[in-house]
């Protein structure tokens, strides 16, 4: 029998969550496939001693204001703050203070963290949690199985960087004009 370690079960779920939503299956099922790779490959972050959060935030915001710099479209959704944020990591990187990512310091609180994450995270809990309010309903739209793939895929690629994924992640990607 083949041992299966936690990194390969992760990127298992996630290859499937894709396929099922290749196929157009249940958005709460892809959500919750996608959701528990996700937080599988998080709690092995956090292990490492890194918190994904953070990490998401510190890339994004760089390559949001190296973009900027470049004159080249930002991709992610922003507001007031953020913009605030990426205008004062091109100004460190124009200074010659901010060369990479991790140059970046995020000090969020334990409710800003969860806050970032929430709407990845709150459909998985409802479920994984039942327990706690048992005639709790959910909306559908509260279902986001593709961006739980991405941040899956996000989570993935920091456990294994440079690991060569699945044949059927780059037209995930590309599909979403992630490449």
């Amino acid at each position: 029998m083949l041992a299966i370690d936690k990194p390969t079960a992760a990127e298992r779920m996630i290859v499937s969550a894709i396929a099922m939503s290749d196929r157009g299956d249940d958005p709460l099922a892809i959500h919750v496939v996608a959701s528990s790779a996700l937080n599988l490959l998080r709690e092995l972050i956090e292990k490492s001693g890194d918190d994904y959060i953070a990490k998401v935030l510190k890339l994004g915001v760089f390559a949001a204001a190296s973009a900027k710099i470049k004159g080249e479209p930002i991709t992610l959704p922003t507001n007031a703050e953020m913009d605030s944020l990426i205008a004062k990591v091109i100004g460190g990187i124009e200074a010659g203070e901010v060369k990479e990512a991790g140059d970046l310091t995020i000090n969020l609180t334990a409710d800003e963290r969860r806050n970032l994450i929430g709407y990845i995270i709150r459909p998985f809990n409802f479920l994984k949690h039942a327990q706690r309010d048992p005639l709790a309903t959910l909306d559908e739209s509260d279902f986001n199985p593709d961006g739980a793939i991405i941040h899956a895929l996000t989570a993935f690629s920091m456990i294994c960087p440079g690991k060569p994924l699945s044949d059927t992640v780059a037209p995930f990607l590309d599909k979403h004009g992630l490449l």
